[in-house]
């Protein structure tokens, strides 16, 4: 018999964003802790796995998923944005970049129908 139960609602969330390959951005612990520090919830020093697991169960717990999700959105386009320089200051990044900036948008629409989960 399988236990689900202790299984985050976000993990794939989670590990959609713990990947370069999939998610287009890196996100760091120390963006992680900001992130958590925007809506109010601060988090200690851990891995990124364990810091953003936390994250989620601590918005969730103090029902701030929502406003989280926005964050990260902020934080993907932001990235995004980021990106988008680079490959117009170094256009012979252009290939590499267009990619991550590919993952990045489409990171960010998994974020936007996971919002509409809360309206």
């Amino acid at each position: 018999m399988k236990h689900k139960d202790s299984q985050s609602p976000y993990e794939s969330l989670e590990k959609q964003l713990l990947s370069l390959f999939f998610s287009g951005i890196y996100i760091s612990s120390h963006d992680i802790r900001q992130l958590g520090e925007k809506i109010g919830i601060e988090l200690p020093v851990k891995d990124r796995n364990i810091l953003l697991s936390k994250l989620f169960g601590d918005a969730n717990k103090n029902q701030k998923s929502k406003e989280l999700l926005v964050v990260i959105s902020d934080f993907i386009k932001s990235r995004a944005m980021q990106y988008t320089i680079l490959g117009n200051n170094y256009p012979h990044t252009k290939p590499l970049v267009s990619k991550w900036l590919q993952k990045a948008k489409s990171t960010d629409l998994l974020i936007q129908r996971e919002m509409k989960n809360y309206e």
